[in-house]
């Protein structure tokens, strides 16, 4: 037993995965990573088209060096590895064929971090979502009072829906449902199933960190980088070379075997395959108890995403984000199709041919009816009224598994695997990094961390590999207290949204 070599498996290489990876390796444990594809990046990966280098996932905008992707960069003493890129265009709000009935909009609401603009883009966004001018009040009111919350003020609303929580200040069902759809974007699920706590604490932390950054050479850089700095430190990076099982006896981990047979002894082995496939698949549900399988079956996942990627000829799109609401309704209060779209060429033009763009894009669908069918036509529409000319000047819409985008973009109903955060499966409910299996853990966007996309995966790695090292008997060392700027900045943030929240307190 005891003679085992101390060998961490690492099974999959997205940022969860790569990031746990160099973590490991940095605490001195010898590591493997098997990525069962021939490119590293899983959900962050890319591929080359017509010279364009496209993300194969449609990622979230980040908060860089300041976020936990930076984060992990400073423990190995590699803060500057990866450049994160601001874009000069701030993101916009697009609602992409009217709402209610109404005549399509030309115009964009600029979504902007600072907080004494916030009442301003509540305006805005009334005029763009049908608000009436009391409902304007009251959605000021909701975007102050989100950013003035602490960390316990959001937990109270991990287990209500981002569409309950708007409708506490604009109980119009229609009204409370397009924007309980905005709050929940950041978790790529419909607001009637986003959890309000966890939707809030990411549109804090983004709000907070002012203006908004992409990597440098796009998504797939960030893994990319970590295993590489990995494989400095001596850790093994193997593509092409699947996990079959997780060896285990008597609840404890012996090692891995590949697809092609072969037998890997290890101490260690972080899963980010997801929970159930990680309990059910990989090891095997009779080496659990009963209550920790019932749990994992019961968890919802993260539903899959239409994604579309677009190249055009020409630079069209004034943004460095767009999120939207398309396919509306026709005023019988049906939800709209929240979307979102990347423009990774405003961050890094390298990413595409000289004054060509690039658009990633996402339309979120329901995993339990919360928001209608997304459908890549549907999605395309929505990005039509919202970026007049679009289609016109596209060189290629890589829309469906079989267009285009080779074998990493036909994985692209694959890429949204993870936990849904949802009420009862993030905070504490949110499932553990580690397992009753001893040996056993997990990290990505299947258990541990907050926030959403890349972020949440390189947060859930560094509490993976915490705990790892806490279960080794290693010492952590006291956290590194805040910095005073730090203090005095969440000081006057919170004076500011108190501030505005009480300007724009309903009255009447």
């Amino acid at each position: 037993m005891d003679e085992l070599p101390l060998r961490a498996v690492v099974i999959g290489s997205g940022v969860g995965g790569a990031a746990a990876a160099l973590l490991l390796a940095h605490a001195g444990v010898p590591t493997l990573l098997a990525e069962k594809e021939r490119r590293l990046g899983g959900a962050a990966a890319a591929y080359e088209r017509d010279g364009f280098r496209v993300d194969t996932g449609t990622h979230m905008l980040c908060r860089g060096e300041e976020g936990p992707l930076g984060d992990v960069l400073r423990r190995v003493g590699q803060g500057d590895a990866i450049t994160f890129r601001q874009s000069s265009e701030p993101a916009a709000l697009c609602v992409a064929g009217g709402v209610g009935g109404a005549a399509p909009r030309g115009g964009r609401v600029v979504l902007r971090a600072e907080l004494w603009r916030l009442a301003g883009a509540a305006r805005e966004l009334a005029r763009g979502l049908d608000l009436t001018p009391l409902e304007a009040a009251r959605a000021a009111r909701l975007l102050a009072h989100a950013a003035a919350m602490r960390d316990v003020d959001m937990a109270a609303y991990d287990d209500a829906t981002a569409e309950a929580y708007a409708a506490r200040f604009v109980p119009r069902a229609p009204a409370a449902a397009r924007l309980g759809s905005l709050l929940a974007l950041p978790l790529l699920l419909p607001g009637a199933e986003a959890s309000a706590g966890e939707a809030l604490f990411s549109w804090r932390r983004l709000a907070r960190s002012g203006q908004q950054r992409y990597p440098e050479g796009g998504a797939a850089r960030v893994p990319e980088v970590f295993c590489r700095l990995a494989r400095e430190l001596g850790a093994a990076v193997w593509t092409g070379a699947g996990v079959r099982r997780v060896l285990v006896s008597d609840r404890r981990v012996r090692g891995v075997e590949l697809e092609d047979g072969t037998a890997l002894s290890a101490r260690i082995v972080v899963s980010t395959a997801g929970l159930l496939p990680t309990v059910s698949r990989l090891v095997g549900e009779a080496h659990f108890p009963e209550a920790y399988v019932a749990r994992a079956r019961a968890l919802a996942p993260q539903p899959g995403q239409v994604q579309v990627k677009i190249g055009l000829r020409r630079r069209l799109v004034a943004a460095g984000a767009l999120a939207g609401l398309g396919g509306a309704s026709d005023g019988d209060g049906a939800p709209a199709l929240p979307f979102y779209c990347l423009v990774p060429t405003r961050f890094d033009p390298s990413l595409a041919p000289p004054g060509h763009e690039l658009l990633c894009a996402c339309a979120v669908s329901g995993g339990r009816g919360g928001a209608p069918a997304a459908s890549v036509d549907g999605l395309l529409r929505a990005l039509a009224g919202a970026v007049p000319g679009l289609l016109s000047d596209a060189i290629f819409v890589d829309g469906a598994p079989a267009d285009g985008g080779g074998e990493a973009f036909a994985r692209a109903g694959e890429l949204a695997a993870g936990t849904a955060q949802t009420p009862g499966q993030v905070g504490r409910a949110r499932p553990a990094v580690y397992t009753p299996v001893r040996g056993l853990y997990l990290a990505g966007r299947a258990a541990g961390g907050r926030g959403a996309g890349m972020e949440l995966a390189a947060s859930s790695a560094i509490e993976c590999v915490d705990r790892i090292l806490v279960d080794m008997g290693r010492d952590l060392g006291a956290p590194a207290p805040p910095a005073l700027i730090d203090i005095a900045g969440d000081l006057l943030g919170r004076a500011a949204a108190s501030t505005v929240t009480w300007a724009a307190r309903p009255r009447g």
